[in-house]
């Protein structure tokens, strides 16, 4: 029976099989534009299947097709054309220029064409991040999107930036988006080890039809970058890149005082070493008057050097880039190199096959700097400004002048001879194959890793003051932490897509996802290092109970699961009215079994408006869509690995070792889920000239994990549950002007471009309570996550030199009571961010600029309670202090040194800036010139400036963080680059 039915079946399949090829035919043709030039890599595609090709180098095209087919002409910066095909066998097209529309989204589940698409999505293209001097990609992306918010956290080169999109969407989780390269879960942190010049574009999605296809995933947003692959039919291209730079640091916002200013000031208050002192012994200690900054700080130099190189056949292209990178950061010692390997295959068999590799090597060497971001003398730009100018760098002996109190040749003599390295060796490669089995049916399968082996290095000199003084040992000490990171990803689907009556376009999709995350760890430190082997594990002394030299050892142990099935369905109707809707469902590891499934989904119509034949005749309009959508997508990273069970750690007691609870599980928690409503216009507008959107959005995540408060016989005061509700409303709005449309290279050609967002951040609910403190905020229903709550400040008393605060009820008081702290100072999170500019194009030459801004935006400046502060006069402090209170009828806001120092609203400042991001000089040579030197296809050389000028009113050292409190964080610098891009 079973050999009957086997052999019936292969019967039939045999005839279905010579029944679809009777029925096609090859069709064939040349692709133009609009004034009969050949374009090479249109794509070309039957409607509702993934059967296609590319025109090649000189227009032409074939391809098998059935008589009623649609074959659909695309490329970028064109109209979409269609052809239905019939008897005929030839079919030449000409493209017409102009529809920006007709773009394509990237979802990293599928492509769609931009004028069917109803979920909200921004596009950053590639000429947007090649040849910026910022190692970490992130940071490129500053300003380039609306609702993505951008701010570099620090300017060690490697750093990743702090990235919001449409605002936070947790108190106590994880607010980043989620990063997909090439269908790859990557993190934040690893853009440093990327190259984003081998970046083609990358898709910013921002509302539920978009970011529900990731489920748990997908609450903040999802960044979708898709790398450069190649053309079919295109000569093997090769492109080399040159550039070489120099960072400053900025000039800072304040004064610091010189030596006999900070003598005088110690005299004046009796303290440090200046109290007691004569005009005479100050004039000669002052003599030594040490500029720390110069100590410290340098011209970083940027070396970049890449090549790749491009092209394919009819059935294979590639792209392959190497790119080497040196970067010396601003402070001495610190910097990054990183070498990079990259390789793009795609290959297709036939017209119904489709496989490939996408494979990224890196190794990165990260020097970083010790205790950057906080108020700590080991930090170098704590110790640039908090050293006394009267220290000397070196003694007699040429040496160090370090010793107790000696800020400035402590740190300096600790940076130079001691060292914080960071290595790291990176694989992100992703294996894809997709089949049209059927007629309008599609299967694929798309297999990834990410991987990274970690080793860091710390040491200090023991023959360095700061190894005099470590313990035990006073004799330095080493420290070597190692990890590995593997992120596994596997997608299965399979696709059905049809056009019925060249009217009814329906397509579905169905997905299995699975990913696994394995974690490990390992470090130790050591002590009593020998003075011949500094920088090595084997400069360790071994530890006994009587050395007390114990080295201290850790380490971890994790992994992680996520099982996913999901669909996509979309409907369209004679390209007017469109209906596409999404369901996931997400296992997850990190919850309880009770809480371990959850549902997400999402649905969203669209209205072509300018298809319409009322609007036929309103000529301005050239394209005009209405979109909206609802669902809902989760946040999994709001809790961490078993929370939801008590966990337990080694203690001592009484001598003896044991286990006890070290935190109580909650096996309710459940995933923090946002709800989010997107509604809005694409336009293109007076012969696509003026195009851009204007969306509103309102997410209310709910389930938020909360403190809930517990009686203290039960071991702990709180635990984590689902209890806070929290909101983000807001506008979005992009818009771009093509003020000159110049048709070539001797004319004018200038365009205009802006994006910005508004968003207000409420918390709704918390549950139990309707507020908590959370470090320098408050956590309060109806005010923005990130509120200030400090005690108000009231200037100083013209009398006495007192410093005046204010009550709960804003009145004025001279009594400090942090009973009075107060809600009315703002938030560090922005409610307004965008960026704008433009370019000028005219005989090859091209001046491109790009600003940036943030508004209503507030940070503590930690560095005044240092600098401003006389408690502190053993440190240099700032040239306002000589303002200081020092008699009855005195103006000041500097207080009398009688009285304590405390932290206030004085220390909140308004950190809102507008940027001078970007500006480039460009010249592309001629095709006269470029042909006379034969070896080459297009020479282009270029200047750029990074981070020119800063407006604001903030007078600490960038503005522009990822926390609320500046505390001597490495700062953003000014960078000039200059390089040359060969083509040949």
């Amino acid at each position: 029976m079973k050999t009957k039915f086997s052999g019936i079946l292969t019967l039939f399949l045999a005839f279905m099989v010579q029944l679809s090829f009777a029925q096609q035919k090859s069709v064939s043709g040349t692709v133009t534009d609009d004034t009969g030039m050949p374009l090479p890599g249109v794509n070309i595609i039957i409607k509702g299947t993934s059967s296609g090709t590319q025109s090649d180098f000189d227009g032409n095209y074939s391809l098998n097709a059935t008589q009623g087919d649609v074959l659909e002409f695309t490329y970028i910066g064109f109209q979409t054309q269609q052809v239905t095909v019939g008897a005929a066998n030839t079919y030449n097209v000409s493209m017409k220029a102009g529809n920006e529309l007709d773009e394509i989204v990237v979802t990293g589940y599928s492509s769609i064409d931009k004028t069917k698409y109803a979920g909200s999505i921004s596009t950053v293209k590639a000429e947007a991040l090649e040849s910026v001097p910022i190692p970490s990609f992130d940071q490129v992306l500053q300003g380039q999107a609306a609702g993505l918010q951008v701010s570099a956290g620090s300017g060690q080169p490697g750093s990743s930036a702090r990235v919001r999109i449409r605002g936070n969407g947790s108190i106590n989780g994880d607010n980043n988006p989620l990063y997909i390269v090439d269908g790859i879960q990557i993190g934040a942190a690893d853009f440093s080890a990327l190259n984003s010049n081998d970046f083609d574009r990358v898709d910013v999605l921002k509302d539920a039809s978009a970011t529900a296809l990731y489920g748990s995933r997908g609450a903040n947003g999802v960044i979708v970058v898709t790398t450069k692959k190649g053309s079919f039919s295109q000569a093997t291209t090769f492109n080399y890149k040159s550039s070489i730079g120099f960072s400053e640091i900025s000039e800072p916002r304040f004064d610091m005082m010189n030596s006999s200013q900070l003598l005088n000031f110690q005299r004046t208050i009796n303290r440090g070493v200046g109290a007691g002192l004569t005009d005479a012994q100050i004039a000669e200690l002052a003599q030594v008057n040490t500029d720390w900054s110069e100590q410290f700080f340098r011209t970083g130099v940027i070396n970049t050097q890449e090549l790749s190189m491009s092209g394919g056949n009819e059935n294979t292209r590639f792209f392959s880039s190497a790119q080497y990178l040196d970067q010396e950061g601003l402070i001495k010692r610190s910097g990054l190199q990183r070498f990079t390997l990259r390789n793009n295959l795609e290959h297709r068999p036939n017209e119904k096959t489709q496989i490939g590799l996408n494979t990224q090597l890196a190794f990165t060497k990260q020097s970083r700097i010790d205790s950057e971001g906080s108020v700590t003398l080991q930090n170098p730009f704590a110790a640039a400004y908090l050293g006394s100018p009267y220290h000397p760098v070196y003694d007699e002996n040429g040496d160090f002048a370090t010793g107790g109190g000696r800020v400035g040749p402590n740190a300096l003599e600790h940076l130079l001879r001691s060292d914080n390295d960071r290595l790291r060796t990176k694989i992100v490669a992703s294996g894809f194959a997709k089949r049209e089995i059927f007629d309008n049916v599609t299967a694929g399968i798309n297999l990834g890793v990410d991987y990274e082996q970690t080793n860091i290095v710390r040491f200090t000199d023991p023959n360095t003051e700061y190894g005099r003084t470590t313990t035990p040992g006073n004799a330095g000490r080493y420290n070597e932490a190692n990890s590995y990171n593997a992120n596994f990803t596997s997608t299965t689907n399979i696709g059905y897509a049809n056009t019925f009556n060249e009217k009814h376009d329906f397509s579905i999709d169905g997905y299995i996802e699975y990913f696994k995350n394995h974690f490990r760890s390992s470090s130790f430190t050591g002590y009593g290092i020998n003075e011949l082997l500094v920088g090595y594990p084997g400069g360790i002394t071994a530890g006994t109970p009587d050395n007390e030299l114990i080295p201290t050892v850790g380490g971890s142990d994790y992994e992680e699961g996520l099982f996913s099935y999901f669909a996509i369905a979309d409907y369209g109707y004679d390209d007017r009215f469109g209906i596409g809707a999404s369901i996931r469902r997400d296992a997850s590891s990190l919850f309880a079994d009770s809480n371990k499934w959850a549902t997400f989904w999402s649905v969203a119509g669209r209205w072509n408006i300018s298809e319409e034949a009322f609007m036929q005749d309103v000529s301005f309009v050239d394209n005009l869509k209405f979109k909206a959508s609802y669902g809902t997508s989760g946040n999994k990273n709001a809790i961490t690995a078993f929370q939801y069970a008590t966990g337990y750690g080694q203690v001592s007691y009484a001598g003896q070792p044991g286990f006890a609870p070290t935190n109580i599980g909650n096996p309710d928690l459940r995933w923090e889920v946002s709800k989010q409503l997107n509604t809005g216009f694409d336009f293109d507008l007076f012969d696509y000239r003026l195009s851009g959107s204007v969306e509103y959005y309102n997410n209310l995540t709910t389930d938020l994990f909360v403190n809930y408060n517990l009686s203290a016989t039960s071991g702990t005061t709180a635990i984590q549950s689902n209890n806070g509700e929290m909101r983000n409303a807001g506008v979005d709005l992009s818009l771009n002007y093509n003020l000159l449309r110049g048709e070539g290279r001797d004319e004018v050609n200038i365009n205009l471009s802006f994006n910005g967002n508004y968003n207000k951040n409420e918390i709704v609910d918390l549950g139990q309570v309707n507020e908590f403190e959370l470090g320098t905020s408050i956590i309060r229903e109806g005010l923005p996550l990130g509120t200030h709550y400090i005690v108000g400040w009231a200037g100083v008393n013209p009398a006495n030199g007192q410093p005046l605060y204010t009550d709960k009820d804003g009145n004025v008081t001279n009594v400090y009571s942090e009973d009075n702290s107060r809600a009315d100072f703002g938030s560090f999170n922005p409610e307004y961010t965008g960026g704008f500019g433009g370019d000028i194009s005219y005989k090859g030459f091209t001046l491109s600029t790009l600003f940036t801004f943030q508004a209503e935006y507030y940070r503590f400046n930690n560095q005044t309670f240092f600098q401003e502060n006389p408690n502190f006069a053993q440190y240099n402090l700032s040239t306002k202090m000589l303002d200081m209170w020092q008699q009855p009828g005195d103006v000041t806001e500097v207080q009398s040194y009688l009285y304590n120092r405390e932290f206030t609203s004085k220390d909140i400042e308004d950190a809102s800036f507008l940027r001078w991001r970007n500006v480039t000089l460009s010249y592309n040579f001629s095709d006269d010139v470029v042909d006379a030197l034969k070896y080459f296809k297009g020479i282009r050389v270029y200047g750029m400036a990074q981070n020119l000028a800063t407006w604001t009113k903030f007078t600490g050292f960038d503005p522009e963080d990822d926390n609320n409190i500046a505390q001597y964080e490495y700062p953003t610098p000014t960078t000039i680059t200059f390089g040359v891009d060969l083509k040949f």
